[in-house]
């Protein structure tokens, strides 16, 4: 349980339907769907400046030595259900920027939430964050709010 303050998560089962509360849903239930694709559900709690902080010193070489950071982001095309194209490394994804050069990060998904964002060559850092599972409409949005922010 998060006992700060903290988004409320919802979930609707078709557009119409009601929401449904997914704040407090233990998200180890996704285990077995998100191993299918990716690996298992992370269980992070995090804020968007939290995640900006964490990949940028990742990426600046602070909190691992050159040789591994150098294994995370040697990478392979990424496939569903990251953008088409993205590639995946050891837990981070590149994804290209449309005023050229990649943005590396790693978003997430859980019922009631979906994060978008990373962080340049250069530092520049952006995340988005919404709390109701989107359609894959706004999925794409929300990349494009990132390559926005990034590319500004």
């Amino acid at each position: 349980m998060i006992r700060e303050r903290h988004p409320r998560g919802y979930y609707q089962d078709s557009a119409g339907a009601p929401l449904v509360g997914a704040t407090k849903w233990d998200p180890s239930w996704a285990w077995a769907w998100a191993w299918a694709w990716a690996g298992a559900a992370g269980q992070m709690v995090s804020t968007d400046s939290d995640l900006n902080r964490f990949f940028t010193a990742l990426l600046a070489g602070r909190l691992l030595p050159k040789a591994q950071l150098d294994q995370l982001r040697t990478t392979v095309p990424a496939g569903y259900p990251f953008p088409a194209v993205a590639r995946y490394g050891l837990g981070l994804v590149s994804t290209p920027l449309s005023c050229g050069g990649v943005y590396w990060g790693h978003g997430g998904s859980m019922t009631g939430y979906e994060t978008r964002g990373g962080v340049t060559e250069d530092g520049r850092a952006a995340n988005v964050a919404v709390t109701m599972q989107p359609s894959q409409a706004v999925k794409e949005r929300m990349d494009g709010v990132v390559d926005t922010a990034l590319c500004r």
